[in-house]
């Protein structure tokens, strides 16, 4: 197939045009897999922190009359101090709640934030340099 020549300059304007969108595309797919990374990682800590709180159970009133109970103060206290000791101390603990689950038994949810710096985002046009990921775990005592 022979094409002519003001065809074949046609394929030269184009190539900046395609390597441009490739890459800003490459620098979405990089920046946000690097969210969905760290994303994960907060979680495992939101988890452990969790499980850490349950340190907070007040022992004394369960051996007294079989009443699970726990102390909110504590349960906060512990939970920060995991997060600082853990993988991610830049992690904020934002909320511990102490609630019930449908069938009454005591959960402890945590929930984290952490500030992500982008890697390709920040020489794109626009403002954005971190995101802010947040996540919660919960653990729930079946006894």
């Amino acid at each position: 197939m022979l094409t002519s020549r003001s065809e074949r300059g046609t394929v030269l304007l184009m190539f900046p045009a395609a390597m441009l969108i490739m890459v800003v595309l490459g620098a979405i797919v990089i920046d946000v897999g690097l969210s969905q990374v760290r994303g994960r990682e907060l979680e495992a800590v939101a988890a452990s922190a969790a499980n850490d709180a349950l340190g907070s159970l007040d022992v004394q009133q369960l051996r007294t009359d079989g009443t699970i109970r726990l102390d909110q103060p504590r349960a906060v206290a512990i939970a920060r101090a995991a997060v600082a000791a853990g993988p991610l101390p830049e992690a904020v603990v934002t909320d511990v709640v102490i609630t019930s689950d449908p069938l009454g038994r005591p959960e402890i949810a945590v929930t984290l934030e952490l500030e992500v710096a982008l890697v390709i985002a920040p020489a794109l046009p626009g403002d954005l340099e971190v995101t802010t990921i947040r996540r919660t775990a919960s653990v729930t005592i079946l006894g």
